[in-house]
C-alpha cells in the first residue's frame, strides 16, 4: 500500500513538473531562422499569403504527429 502511494506521488510530481516546464520554457529559434508559427483556423489565411509569396523557391510543409 505504501509503495502504491509513493508511486502515485511520484507520478503526480512528474506530471506537474512536466506541465510547469512546458509552460515556462521559452521557445526560440536559432538566429537567422524564421520564427516557428502555430497554424490554426484564424491564422491560416496569413500563412497561405506568406507561403505563396515565396513561390520562386522550394517550400516544404511537414505535418508531424507524436503517435
Amino acid at each position: 500500500m505504501k509503495r502504491l502511494w509513493i508511486a502515485g506521488l511520484l507520478l503526480a510530481a512528474f506530471a506537474i513538473g512536466g506541465y510547469l516546464f512546458r509552460v515556462q520554457v521559452q521557445r526560440r529559434t536559432p538566429p537567422g531562422q524564421v520564427q516557428l508559427n502555430e497554424i490554426s483556423v484564424t491564422s491560416l489565411d496569413s500563412f497561405r499569403q506568406q507561403f505563396n509569396r515565396t513561390s520562386d523557391s522550394v517550400r516544404v510543409i511537414a505535418l508531424l504527429s507524436p503517435t
